[in-house]
């Protein structure tokens, strides 16, 4: 019996609190900074065509941290890996307090979503590994949800300040240095993932973090029934896709329709999108017991009908405030509904030994797709632009039937060693 099973089978416990605490700050401030960077767009003066690099500048930087810090977990460790991106969090937040040229604020935000992407991806990786199977939705649902909390401190702490851009800019980096000390004295007491351990051939190391972490438990059968898996380029394929119509599709409707067409809004639009979806999100208590196939289908869909709403209302609510909050909020509670299914899915279905790079592969398609498409849009008129938003997300909707039709269930206590 190895130990990567026992720890499937455990119960909720006193270390699973822990991890979810502390993975849970881990991707709020991933989505602080992220949307840090759109707010951003009003510290320094620019011309409009400059716009479009700061645009594309957030999911740049998200693109090389989880690319490099993919194959980095793989071979150094889930747990090593996490602190190496929160020495880079610490150097990107005190320069960034200092910064008052365009060129020294988009050095230190691109460090700061450099560390974010690694520290992102490290952690879709992880919690997959180090929670029991019974839970392990339940867990990544609601660390994923966080996500929204951070970029509603974000904007909230930019409208705090708002009379001043260095208070402003003061009060966001120490915001950031404090939620890193949090970070860090968490981490001290994290375990490192078994099942990558035993990846490693370290069955003593796996033992002794079982005992250190875990205490004893009595052995059990845990073995899945043979699958037919899919092959590992539709895997690919599917994750990539899935995820760039969530991350450009969000940066259209949500982070850049603000810097676009709307300045004055940019703040309230990521706080607004940022509470709703969070309150949406809880959805994911019940997570294991949904089908993931069937949740990321049914949610690919509702983003795509109420994503369309804005074209024909499009003369009503441009001038209309009540209209436009009320389908921005919509659209927002699905989108978030989709993010949580995507990011679940695109990161559970690789074997341990290479999750860390096979996640920060689709994660560079889904990234670096959305690049040209932001930088681009931001010449269109808006009623393209609300098209472009609808056929992006429409391609995640075909990926997702794609899956459902020849994809495999990964929830209801699935374990993740079917990839093994």
């Amino acid at each position: 019996m190895n130990p990567a099973a026992e720890v499937e089978d455990l119960k909720w416990g006193a270390v699973h609190s822990l991890l979810f605490i502390a993975f849970s700050i881990g991707t709020a401030v991933e989505a602080y900074i992220y949307s840090l960077s759109y707010i951003a767009t009003y510290w320094v003066a620019m011309p409009r065509a400059l716009l479009g690099l700061l645009a594309i500048w957030p999911p740049l930087w998200l693109l090389l941290g989880g690319a490099v810090s993919g194959p980095l977990a793989d071979a150094v460790g889930r747990k090593k890996t996490l602190f190496i991106t929160l020495a880079i969090y610490a150097v990107g937040a005190t320069g960034l307090i200092f910064s008052f040229t365009y060129t020294t604020i988009l050095i230190f935000i691109g460090m700061l979503l450099f560390a974010a992407g690694g520290e992102y991806n490290t952690i879709l990786t992880a919690t997959h590994e180090l929670f029991p199977r019974k839970y392990r939705s339940r867990a990544l649902f609601l660390e994923l949800n966080f996500t929204n909390i951070g970029g509603s401190i974000a904007a909230i702490l930019a409208l705090l300040a708002i009379s001043s851009i260095f208070a402003q800019r003061a009060v966001l980096g120490i915001t950031l240095l404090i939620s890193l000390f949090v970070m860090y004295v968490i981490r001290l007491r994290l375990p490192e993932s078994v099942m990558w351990l035993e990846s490693k051939g370290r069955f003593n190391s796996a033992n002794k973090e079982l005992k250190k972490y875990y205490g004893a438990f009595p052995e059990h059968d845990n073995l899945e029934k043979p699958l037919k898996l899919p092959s590992l380029y539709f895997r690919i394929a599917v994750g990539g896709i899935i995820g760039w119509a969530y991350t450009a599709g969000f940066s259209l409707i949500v982070l850049t329709l603000g810097p676009y067409f709307f300045p004055a809004l940019t703040d309230w639009l990521i706080f607004i999108f940022g509470i709703v979806a969070f309150l949406a999100g809880f959805l994911g208590i019940v997570a294991d017991k949904f089908s993931r196939k069937r949740f990321l289908l049914v949610s690919a869909i509702l983003v795509v009908v109420f994503a369309y709403l804005f074209i024909p209302t499009l003369k009503i609510w441009i001038t209309n405030t009540f209209i436009f909050w009320f389908l921005f909020i919509g659209v927002s509670v699905f989108i978030n509904i989709y993010f949580l299914a995507e990011d679940t899915l695109k990161s559970e279905m690789w074997a341990t030994k290479r999750r860390g790079l096979y996640s920060a592969i689709v994660r560079v398609i889904s990234l670096g797709g959305s690049i040209p498409v932001i930088f681009l849009a931001v010449n269109l008129p808006i009623v393209s632009y609300m098209w472009l938003g609808i056929g992006i997300f429409s391609a995640g909707l075909v990926a997702s039937v794609a899956w459902y039709i020849w994809g495999i269930e990964t929830s209801k206590g699935r374990s993740v060693r079917i990839w093994d």
